[in-house]
């Protein structure tokens, strides 16, 4: 039982690494992704498969404030969505923001983080990612920053898609 399933946790590992290079290759193959190529962060994690699409001065993922996805975190969401086509994995997403308080009336960075997570989740099924292979959606607000010494950093505005392991990680 041990050796199964230490076997099945290599195969998804393997399945993983892929896949992520699979979606490295796509972004780097297709002239209209290259420029989004940089602001994905892409790495298996003992988690599973994680896509981050991550905000960078000058070039918004989505509109400042709003949940709104620019056209560039379209595109990058379309390939992500094919990407996932290629595993049973569930998947989960997850919105950040960074540490800057948001101006916005009676919203948060907590109502941000979650509205721009629900906006990939729609861009993901509208591309052809099952509902069923959703596991989670959530906003996380400023409390996880990807840059922790510099909490109001643009990358720490960002999505993350996440494959999730089935398997035990080797």
């Amino acid at each position: 039982d041990a050796a199964l399933r230490a076997e099945l946790g290599r195969r998804e590992e393997a399945a993983l690494q892929r896949t992520a290079e699979a979606l490295r290759e796509t972004l780097r193959g297709d002239p209209a992704l290259a420029d989004v190529a940089r602001q994905l962060l892409v790495e298996v994690t003992p988690e599973g498969l994680r896509i981050q699409l991550l905000e960078s001065d000058g070039a918004p993922m989505f509109a400042t404030g709003n949940a709104a996805p620019s056209e560039r975190a379209r595109a990058a969401i379309r390939a992500v969505a094919q990407a996932a086509a290629r595993l049973p994995n569930p998947v989960s997403v997850t919105g950040h923001t960074d540490s800057t308080p948001f101006r916005g009336g009676a919203r948060s960075n907590w109502d941000l983080a979650a509205e721009r997570a629900n906006a990939a989740r729609r861009l993901l099924t509208e591309a052809g990612l099952p509902e069923a292979r959703l596991a989670q959606v959530s906003g996380v607000a400023d409390r996880e920053p990807l840059l922790r010494e510099r909490p109001e950093a643009a990358a720490n505005r960002r999505v993350a898609i996440t494959l999730l392991r089935q398997a035990a990680a080797p």
